[in-house]
């Protein structure tokens, strides 16, 4: 809360939701605003829908304030990249919350949820993705990695 910025924001999984609902508390002026060039962000978990087995239930998530998913446009430019079999979050479910984020989302294919079960280790394309961020100032479209 106290940087200045400019700064790009990377966040992965729940990382994601954390980023909305923080952005969302910064429209509301209920924390300070730092300037943000940007966000990318990786394999949302979808938090509304049931996930498998080993990861929190709806209601615990509910009972800590990560329901509902914020669907407000970001005040920054990001990226949402997304595969097309993620366990923690359908390709549909993704496209519906780079619409309402005004995210431009990057289609990934069939790649899992990007983490080490998924076979990901480093991921040198999020660097790529990083570099577009910032230099951008464009309006958000879909496309295919």
């Amino acid at each position: 809360a106290g940087e200045r910025g400019p700064l790009l924001l990377v966040a992965h999984s729940a990382g994601v939701m954390m980023v909305t609902h923080w952005a969302q508390a910064l429209a509301t002026g209920a924390v300070p605003r730092p300037r943000i060039k940007g966000a990318l962000l990786a394999a949302p978990a979808d938090v509304e829908s049931a996930f498998p087995a080993g990861y929190p239930m709806t209601d615990t998530l509910q009972e800590h304030g990560w329901l509902p998913i914020p669907r407000t446009p970001l005040p920054f430019p990001s990226l949402l990249a997304a595969s097309r079999n993620d366990p923690l979050c359908a390709f549909a479910r993704a496209h519906g919350l780079a619409q309402a984020w005004g995210s431009e989302l990057v289609d990934l294919g069939e790649v899992g949820h990007l983490n080490p079960a998924a076979g990901f280790g480093e991921w040198p394309q999020a660097e790529t993705f990083i570099r577009e961020i910032e230099g951008r100032e464009a309006a958000p479209a879909v496309r295919a990695a």
